[in-house]
C-alpha cells in the first residue's frame, strides 16, 4: 500500500470510531437523564472498545514500519503512537467496567464522557502528527539536514 492509501484507510477508520463515539455518547445521556439506557450504553462501550481494538491492531501494523522512517521526527512518532495505544485500551477496558460496575448514572457516565472527549482528542491530534498529508506522503522525500 502506498502511503496515501494508508492514510485514507485510517482516516476512514477513524470517521467510523466517531460514530461509535457519538452513539456512546447518546446512550450515556440517554441514560444520564434518567431513560433505561445502562444496556444501550454497555453495548456501545463494547463495540466502540472492539473497534478501537481492531483500528489501533491495523494502524500499527500499517505504520509499524512507515513511521519511523517518515522523517527525522518519525522515530519519535513511532514511540509515541506506541504509548498512547496502550494508555487508550487500558483507559477504555477501564471505562466498561466501570460503566458496568455503576451503581447509577451519577456515577457512571461522567467517566464515560470523559473518556469519549478524550479519545476524540487522541484521534485529532493522531491526524496531525501520524496521519498528516505532510507525513504520509506518496513521494519519498529524504531531509537534507545541512541545508543543501
Amino acid at each position: 500500500m502506498t502511503p496515501s492509501e494508508i492514510r485514507k484507510e485510517l482516516l476512514d477508520q477513524h470517521a467510523g470510531l466517531r460514530t461509535k463515539i457519538e452513539a456512546t455518547r447518546v446512550a450515556a445521556e440517554r441514560w444520564s437523564g434518567g431513560q433505561q439506557a445502562r444496556e444501550e450504553l454497555r453495548s456501545c462501550l463494547a463495540t466502540l472498545a472492539d473497534g478501537v481494538r481492531a483500528h489501533n491492531r491495523r494502524e500499527e501494523e500499517l505504520l509499524r514500519d512507515l513511521i519511523p522512517s517518515a522523517d527525522a521526527w518519525g522515530p519519535a512518532r513511532a514511540e509515541v503512537m506506541q504509548e498512547t495505544h496502550v494508555q487508550e485500551h487500558k483507559d477504555l477496558y477501564e471505562a466498561l467496567i466501570d460503566a458496568g460496575a455503576a451503581p447509577d448514572a451519577t456515577s457512571g457516565v461522567p467517566p464515560v464522557l470523559k473518556l469519549l472527549d478524550q479519545m476524540a482528542e487522541h484521534m485529532k491530534r493522531e491526524e496531525s502528527s501520524f496521519l498528516g498529508a505532510d507525513v504520509l506522503r506518496d513521494d519519498a522525500v529524504t531531509p537534507d539536514f545541512f541545508g543543501g
